[in-house]
């Protein structure tokens, strides 16, 4: 863990879920590593062209929680398909084709050692059945608030530190987040993403950057 921010959060392993719970995934290890929100243009849109394949609606900042990557496959691995948003893109999202669920992120960065779950476009499991997910594991931290543009409408209040709110990526305490989190997974019992995105098909959506799929 990279602070003690969600040392309360149950540690048992949690399911991942597509929302109309075709695929299904177990995490080893159900205490996320940090949670932000995330204003930028790239996760938006992906959101935002999800939606438009009758995915979650794509809200108007995204909450990012970022996990052990330590994984099992319950079922519907046929639904999944990995994509891109243009050639050069750098983050892989793992979709379900049944509903256009978003259910893992992989990048570079995450160093094999984690992986990105948008906390609203799949179904993750509760720490507690009384208290959400919002009080349980809330957003540390706002980024990227530079990419909110005015066709998203008026941006929503954080909830959280508002000295940690920050225009861009990699404020300061983000520099050594590998180093100072585990750079090895202790004892682990499942599959990294990665193995399942070599296994499914992938797919370039070839989207301009920073274009909106939705009008205001």
């Amino acid at each position: 863990m990279f602070g003690s921010i969600y040392k309360n959060c149950d540690p048992s392993p949690k399911s991942i879920l597509c929302f109309c719970g075709n695929v299904n995934f177990e995490m080893s290890n159900g205490r996320p590593r940090r949670v932000l929100e995330c204003c930028c243009v790239d996760c938006f849109q992906h959101l935002e062209w999800a939606s438009s394949k009758g995915g979650p609606i794509a809200p108007k900042i995204p909450t990012l929680s970022y996990w052990d990557n330590d994984l099992k496959l319950i079922k519907g691995e046929h639904l999944l398909q990995v994509v891109i948003l243009r050639a050069e893109g750098r983050s892989r999202r793992l979709i379900s084709k049944c509903c256009y669920s978003t259910l893992m992120v992989d990048h570079p960065f995450y160093n094999g050692v984690m992986f990105m779950l948008f906390e609203e476009a799949c179904k993750i499991q509760w720490d507690s059945l009384v208290k959400s997910p919002n009080l349980t594991r809330p957003a540390e931290s706002r980024i990227f608030v530079n990419d909110f543009g005015e066709s998203r409408g008026k941006i929503p209040e954080f909830k959280g530190d508002q000295e940690r709110i920050h225009n861009t990526c990699c404020p300061p305490y983000l520099d050594n987040w590998n180093i100072m989190s585990s750079q090895y997974l202790d004892n682990p019992k499942g599959e990294k993403c990665q193995s399942i995105f070599l296994r499914v098909p992938k797919k370039n959506i070839d989207l301009e950057e920073g274009k909106r799929i939705f009008k205001k």
